[in-house]
């Protein structure tokens, strides 16, 4: 009996093991998987949750696990055993659910009933808590869930991100500061104050994004985007964009390379990219599945992940095309809400796909079907098909255009039935077919050179393109400087090829303005940002379209637009270079001063200001025209006098009557250019030895000791006082150093002989 029971016990030792070995395996590999979590309510009655964890190779669920409300932001663990989601209910996000990935299973909530605005795990490792209506930060160990500091007195905090160094934490709040936080000692270091609002005022939010060279920071405040130049903390840039989020809310991200800021309209419809170089914004995603939730960057940096309400969408961001954009096929009552990220992204190989029929030097009849096949294979570990698409080229190769109806064909189709045109052509027709898979990876494939041959009587293609405008219609107003957003419907019975945009500004006489020229077939629409020197009340679009055989159609605007000058509301950004940012000079010398101010339209005049008061008050030294940036501050009585906080300002005013300025605070010290022991008089002389002070104090060093007796005389350039060798500082034959301090700002150390 004995020796049964010890065999059932092997056994059922040999089990768990395996059990374990197996589970130990399953999560290594799922450790090696690019991984996609999203947060998702169960339904609107029962305002449940849970967690998908979704393989992105296939964009297969893995599994799911339950929590009891809603999730909104995600955020996980540097080692990935955790996952953070902040709960979400009524828009409001409070607490923070905590998920054991290894157990698959909710652990615990943090600061329950506490709203949370934003979780962000930190260069220390530690989770950086947001709170926004206690005023504070909590910084929490991932690993034992406790709160190991907290940084109070905060302010309504809103957003955070991280230097790319991981010395610094940019934290925004509701009043249009962002506070800059030292990681390593946790103590707020210096301010960024009076961002910029957006149209109508700020709104609460104001979301961050900081380059990855750690050179910019860029902050929205509800439909304005700022740029700081993070070394300066002034404003270099900024541009508006036009967003629907009905809570104005937004989210930023950084290309890897730095290149584009991606900008999506939380609870609204679309995303945008936004490129430094050419100064551009683009349109890249109008979602039409639900309201967009959320968006990510893969660690490579090769796709952006955007989930909206119903839906999900992969954009590749070497081209900002859609790789895909499907409605997700949980339960109808079910909605999408947060998004993370985790696993390498980067593994797998590029699809593989070769053409099978027309074959080379084929000759196929017009106006019949004919089987275009190809074959599409997927490496092991690799991402899945997303599409295919079928092209038409009839110059032998040179172009090729989307042949109607194949621009996006399913993930598993092989072939496509193609009505050969009614066209004759010998020995010029390709077939290309290209594929790109969940990765953004590509490949593609084209057939021979094949012929298109008619019988008697055909005759070639004479049908001319068609071409339709949607918007705008006319009668619209528009202002410039905004993108003006064009579309249309163009089409032709074999194919377009090319398409020219141009703009009118007197009815449709001329349209001298090119907008765009040799837009592809599938282009259907174009984001024209209108110049800012550019006002009409007679603006008309015209559109020519083209096919292979010549043919052309042209589509004109129907009645005129207009394009007005827009109200300048954004004031000049002006950067003080010199003097740098608390940096000591010498009192009585002259001081240089230079600056930069630009305007989005053009400066008019400027001036500098001088404070000696820390900035109590000002009194303009000198006022320029619009190209001046430099200026010596010169012959000023007060400057000869010692200043702790002296300050200069520069303001810039546009057109408009907006004006920008900038300040920077400098201090002035006595300087010690001779001094003398004799008779037991110790007579120094210079300049700065009072201050601006109405109490102004001048301590006395002598080789580094303070000297305690009263002065015979103390003025503004000379200090004498008597005593003996001992009494002042033990003066020695040979080298002696002397120093003075005036209302706590030091001279320089100055040596004299006896």
């Amino acid at each position: 009996m004995l020796k049964l029971i010890s065999i059932i016990n092997l056994i059922v030792l040999i089990a768990l093991v395996t059990f374990f070995n197996i589970t130990r395996v399953q999560a290594q590999e799922e450790t090696n998987l690019p991984i996609i979590y999203r947060t998702l309510i169960l339904s609107a009655r029962t305002n449940t949750g849970y967690l998908s964890i979704i393989n992105a190779l296939n964009l297969q669920e893995i599994k799911r696990i339950d929590f009891n409300q809603p999730g909104k932001i995600i955020e996980i663990s540097p080692n990935r055993k955790k996952l953070f989601i902040v709960n979400f209910s009524d828009f409001i996000t409070k607490g923070i659910t905590v998920i054991d990935l290894e157990k698959n299973v909710r652990i615990g909530e943090l600061f329950s009933d506490i709203t949370v605005n934003q979780i962000k795990v930190g260069p220390d490792g530690l989770l950086w808590v947001l709170l926004g209506n206690e005023q504070k930060i909590s910084l929490v160990n991932p690993n034992t869930l406790e709160t190991v500091n907290t940084l109070t007195n905060v302010g309504q905090v809103r957003d955070i991100v991280f230097s790319p160094n991981g010395k610094l934490a940019y934290v925004s709040l509701e009043n249009s500061n962002v506070i800059i936080y030292d990681t390593s000692i946790k103590k707020s270091i210096k301010g960024i104050n009076n961002i910029p609002p957006g149209k109508g005022g700020l709104n609460r939010p104001m979301e961050l994004a900081v380059s990855p060279n750690g050179n910019i920071l860029c902050i929205s405040s509800k439909d304005t985007i700022s740029m700081l130049d993070t070394s300066s903390l002034s404003i270099i840039d900024s541009f508006s964009f036009d967003n629907k989020s009905r809570l104005d809310l937004s989210e930023l991200l950084f290309s890897n390379d730095g290149n584009v800021l991606y900008i999506s309209e939380i609870h609204g419809f679309s995303t945008y990219a936004y490129n430094f170089t050419s100064k551009r914004l683009t349109t890249i995603f109008t979602s039409i599945q639900g309201a967009i939730q959320g968006m990510k960057l893969s660690g490579d940096g090769r796709l952006l992940y955007i989930n909206d309400f119903r839906g999900r969408t992969i954009i590749d961001t070497n081209d900002q095309s859609i790789v895909l954009s499907e409605r997700d096929l949980f339960n109808v009552l079910d909605s999408a809400l947060g998004i993370g990220l985790g696993g390498n992204f980067s593994i797998g190989q590029p699809p593989s796909l070769a053409t099978l029929s027309p074959s080379t030097n084929q000759q196929v009849m017009p106006n019949q079907p004919l089987t275009i096949t190809w074959n599409t294979s997927v490496a092991p570990q690799s991402y899945s098909i997303a599409s295919h698409r079928v092209e038409l080229s009839t110059d032998g190769g040179s172009t090729f255009n989307p042949i109607p109806k194949a621009e996006m064909l399913p993930a598993d189709v092989q072939e496509f039935v193609w009505q050969v045109p009614d066209i004759e052509l010998l020995n010029k027709v390709q077939i290309r077919v290209s594929t790109v898979d969940l990765g953004a990876r590509r490949a593609n494939s084209t057939t021979g050179n094949f012929s298109i041959t008619k019988g008697g009587g055909q005759t070639g293609d004479t049908q001319a393109p068609s071409v339709t405008f949607l918007s705008p219609k006319g009668a619209e107003r528009f202002t410039s400087g905004d993108n003006l957003q064009i579309n249309w419907m163009s089409s032709d019975n074999v194919a377009v090829t090319s398409q020219d945009l141009s703009l009118s500004t007197d009815g449709g006489t001329t349209f001298p303005v090119t907008i765009a020229s040799g837009l592809p077939v599938a282009t259907q629409s174009f984001s024209f940002p209108i110049p800012t020197s550019l006002q009409s009340d007679q603006a008309r679009l015209r559109l020519v379209v083209k096919d292979g055989a010549g043919n052309s159609s042209q589509a004109v605007t129907l009645a005129n637009f207009r394009i007005e000058q827009a109200v300048d509301t954004l004031a000049p950004t002006v950067r003080i270079l010199q003097p740098n940012s608390n940096e000591s000079l010498i009192a009585g010398q002259p001081i240089q001063v230079k600056w930069q101010s630009v305007d989005n339209r053009a400066v008019v005049s400027q001036a500098l200001l001088l404070s000696l008061d820390g900035g109590a008050t000002f009194a303009t030294v000198a006022s320029f025209g619009a190209s001046d940036n430099s200026f010596v501050i010169n012959n000023i009585d007060s400057l000869n006098l010692t200043n702790s906080q002296a300050i200069v300002r520069i303001t810039a005013t546009d057109s408009s009557g907006n004006i920008g300025q900038a300040s920077t605070q400098f201090s002035t010290s006595s300087a010690i250019t001779n001094a003398i022991y004799q008779a037991k008089v110790l007579t120094i002389s210079g300049i700065g030895f009072m201050s601006n002070s109405a109490s102004s104090i001048t301590r006395l060093f002598v080789n580094e000791k303070e000297i305690t007796l009263t002065p015979m005389t103390i003025a503004n350039t000379s200090f004498t006082i008597k005593g003996s060798k001992k009494k002042l500082g033990g003066i020695v034959r040979g080298n002696n150093t002397v120093r003075l301090v005036v209302n706590g700002v030091s001279s320089n150390t100055a040596m004299f002989t006896f």
